[in-house]
């Protein structure tokens, strides 16, 4: 995975880095993600506290990591791919980095934002059940659950998924972190004893028809259903089969798909009516559901139906 990051040209910018991968740049408010290349650095490098989580994970083959402590380098870990390090909001940090012949560095981070795991840590927190209310330091985290996730979200994100699966990726993460692989599961066993309503379940059903068009995203969709938005989207998906945002994405592309066999409208006013915050974002997730564009598409279904023909 490191290759696909290599800078082809060996040059850095003077900034040090290049990002690859700017969640920001997507509009992606509910989680922040970054692909970033580093050239080597000897010298130690001061990570000053943040007011948002940071997990970083390396992308690259291996590295190995001192950090500073009371007055002491100690600690030194070998870190291999997928592996990484928590570090909560508001701390400083200052580690030294051994290359050990590595061109360059090639990490990814997620940036979880405070207000997120507050509103998580009062979902957990329920009679019967509590959980830790703060996130501490990991400095050598190997967690499967955190490298498989980033994974889906940086795929997600490549695919141009809305800040509404960044919401329910921010919220999952934060839950998974506060409660550990253990805890986690306990949780899971007590949400599988959980139902959304026929009555809650119809009324977001006809909410999400009539709002097809419009930003929709898990606080609309959870306040019409009466639920927290945190067990909202679990809730959905065990009644429905599919998460709120490949439901939507589902209806969006079956609406498109129609609108492109039987009416004139351009792409751009079908991908804006569906939805879709741009029509290079539609064409991409309408080519990956049908496998082909939307415009072949049209071509295809026209020249079947003998449209045109005098």
């Amino acid at each position: 995975m490191a290759s696909q990051w290599k800078n082809s040209n060996g040059k850095f910018p003077e900034g040090k880095y290049i990002d690859h991968v700017n969640s920001e740049q997507a509009g992606w408010r509910s989680l922040g993600v970054r692909i970033r290349e580093q050239p080597p650095c000897d010298e130690p490098i001061r990570n000053p506290g943040f007011s948002d989580h940071a997990v970083s994970l390396l992308l690259s083959k291996s590295i190995k990591v001192e950090s500073f402590y009371k007055g002491k380098w100690r600690g030194l870990r070998q870190y291999f791919k997928g592996m990484g390090s928590l570090t909560p909001a508001g701390h400083e940090c200052v580690v030294r980095r051994h290359f050990e012949g590595q061109s360059s560095l090639a990490s990814l981070v997620l940036i979880l934002h405070q207000d997120s795991v507050d509103s998580v840590a009062q979902e957990l927190s329920r009679p019967g059940f509590t959980c830790k209310t703060v996130l501490n330091e990991v400095p050598f985290l190997d967690d499967p659950f955190v490298t498989n996730l980033s994974s889906s979200v940086v795929s997600a994100l490549k695919a141009g998924a809305p800040d509404f699966y960044a919401q329910a990726a921010a919220q999952w993460l934060a839950a998974h972190l506060l409660l550990g692989s253990s805890r986690g599961i306990e949780w899971h066993k007590s949400l599988a004893r959980e139902r959304i309503s026929d009555y809650r379940l119809v009324r977001v059903l006809e909410y999400i028809d009539a709002h097809l068009s419009d930003r929709l995203d898990l606080r609309a969709l959870s306040r019409e259903a009466g639920i927290s938005q945190f067990h909202f989207a679990a809730l959905f998906r065990k009644a429905v089969g599919a998460s709120p945002h490949r439901h939507i994405l589902q209806l969006r592309l079956q609406t498109a798909r129609s609108m492109l066999c039987h009416t004139d409208k351009s792409i751009l006013e079908i991908a804006l009516s569906c939805g879709f915050g741009t029509e290079s974002h539609f064409a991409a997730a309408f080519r990956r559901e049908f496998s082909q564009s939307p415009m072949n598409f049209r071509s295809s279904q026209r020249a079947h139906s003998g449209f045109g023909e005098m």
